[in-house]
């Protein structure tokens, strides 16, 4: 719903606000609200991390453009590394669980249509993406590797360059990637996210503040993921120099690379930042309908 309707006056026992509402959510069993909350958190993590090295490089405080991977490996080098990995692992291993049971047990009333199972199999990819970052983080925190390079992940993308079908699949992917994008501006503008929390729970401040991130965050994200799904289709129609298939630290370069780059890679740290904020503040007021509660 659109936030130019006219508000209502706060109550700390209602659950609408400006014309958003808190909906009605299928019940679920109690670990399915830690696996949620713990995952939310973990994402913001490797979110935030990605905004503050994208930041301080525009600021020239060292930084570097960084993706996913490259944020896991950061979180590794802080003081009791190993343990920070291991718990970023439960988190993400957490987030994936989370997102399979949303797929599973729709535990997000999609439904059974087209629409309800193209969401609910978004939900199902997702958390296969989340469940290899968490396999990397959890690798690193066993000493088990210290680099990304190499492996099984090249030698997929050379299958895929390599091969027709394979294009075809990145072609694929790149218009799905560019279609997410597109469906995150739709989100932003719609702020439809405001009706996964618990608004009862919340202060004026705190909904105020959950509006602006989700907002900001969703649009950079939508910024990242349009460039990604530009990259992706470039490589599928023309192959790439080095076998690699583009991610988030592509998209970072491709900014900083355009005039007033830094200007711009700032705005886009700021903006995967709230975006994070945003993961953590649904990490802590999502709504579950929890049995037994």
């Amino acid at each position: 719903m659109s936030i130019s309707q006219p508000s209502t006056r706060h109550d700390p026992n209602s659950q609408a606000w400006k014309g958003f509402q808190t909906r009605s959510m299928p019940e679920v069993d109690p670990w399915i609200e830690t696996l949620g909350r713990l995952g939310h958190f973990a994402k913001g993590l490797v979110y935030f991390i990605i905004g503050v090295l994208a930041f301080k490089l525009a600021i020239g405080a060292g930084g570097e453009i960084s993706g996913s991977r490259d944020a896991i490996r950061e979180i590794g080098q802080q003081s009791y590394g190993r343990i920070l990995l291991g718990l970023t692992t439960i988190g993400l291993f957490g987030y994936t669980v989370w997102r399979w049971v949303q797929a599973v047990k729709d535990t997000e009333g999609a439904g059974h249509d087209i629409k309800g199972m193209v969401k609910r199999t978004g939900y199902f990819v997702s958390g296969a993406a989340y469940l290899a970052l968490g396999v990397f983080a959890g690798s690193l925190a066993l000493g088990l590797g210290t680099s990304g390079e190499g492996g099984s992940g090249n030698g997929l993308n050379r299958v895929l360059l390599e091969s027709t079908w394979g294009r075809v699949l990145l072609g694929v992917a790149g218009l799905i990637t560019v279609a997410v994008a597109v469906y995150f501006v739709y989100k932003a503008y719609r702020a439809k996210f405001m009706s996964n929390y618990n608004l009862a729970e919340m202060s004026e401040t705190t909904r105020k503040l959950a509006l602006r991130v989700g907002r900001i965050g969703l649009s950079t994200r939508a910024i990242a993921f349009a460039i990604i799904g530009g990259f992706i289709g470039t490589s599928a129609y023309q192959g790439t120099a080095d076998g690699e298939i583009a991610g988030m630290s592509d998209a970072l370069a491709a900014i900083a690379a355009q005039s007033y780059g830094k200007v711009m890679i700032g705005i886009v740290g700021f903006g995967l930042m709230c975006y994070a904020l945003h993961m953590a503040l649904l990490g802590w007021f999502r709504q579950f309908n929890v049995s037994g509660k």
